[in-house]
């Protein structure tokens, strides 16, 4: 289940087909948007988060990133950036996740850990991804995040009332429940469950240490 789609202006659509045309062109335009540290890490690795809306999977993957020494790339800021008005429609998506594949291309490139934060719920979504790690032959790790129900619930409606700062994301609970209804597809091999409730700390703390126990050194 995706985001509510929306009617897009015959201006958006233009838009979007040269932002899908021009991927690679744009990147160097957003890379001084991307959260990244002050040098890449030397060794390139991904971590992939996955969950559902509300769970705050932005917040981890921006903790996760200071505690790794890694560029974020986040799919809900992007499109805010690329499009004044996100419709969801296919096209635009397309574009938009062209767009992540190609940051994180470029990320790995330069040496540079990248936190991958979407919602990922399906194997299809995450192909792409993990595709690009594989041909720069980087490990590419699974994080799904997870938090109360109610926690889920709270946040959505308050964002229905006034949105944080950095939230960029348009999901509500209609989307939260269809999505779940719909389910989740977990990746093959291991996977990092991270709880976002009392002991976040605790929790990044753990999955940042199991994620260095996998990736090569420095």
């Amino acid at each position: 289940m995706r985001q509510r789609v929306r009617a897009s202006s015959a201006a958006t659509r233009t838009q979007t087909r040269t932002l899908a045309a021009h991927a690679d062109d744009v990147v160097g335009g957003l890379l001084g948007e991307i959260p990244l540290p002050a040098r890449p890490h030397g060794r390139p690795a991904v971590a992939m988060l996955m969950g559902y809306p509300g769970v705050g999977k932005t917040h981890c993957a921006r903790l996760l990133a200071a505690r790794l020494g890694a560029a974020h790339v986040a799919s809900d800021q992007l499109r805010s950036r690329l499009f004044l008005a996100a419709s969801y429609a296919d096209a635009e998506n397309a574009a938009v996740f062209r767009i992540v594949d190609a940051l994180v291309e470029r990320l790995l490139d330069e040496g540079h850990r990248v936190i991958v934060d979407a919602t990922n719920l399906r194997a299809r979504g995450r192909a792409s991804i993990e595709s690009v790690a594989r041909g720069r032959a980087a490990p590419c790790a699974h994080i799904l995040v997870t938090s109360d129900e109610a926690d889920v619930l709270a946040r959505l409606a308050a964002r229905r009332q006034a949105r944080a700062a950095h939230d960029r994301s348009d999901a509500d609970e209609r989307i939260y429940r269809a999505m779940r209804e719909r389910g989740f597809e977990p990746p093959e091999g291991p996977l990092i469950t991270v709880r976002n409730g009392a002991d976040l700390a605790g929790e990044i703390e753990r999955a940042a240490s199991e994620l260095e126990a996998r990736w090569p050194a420095s």
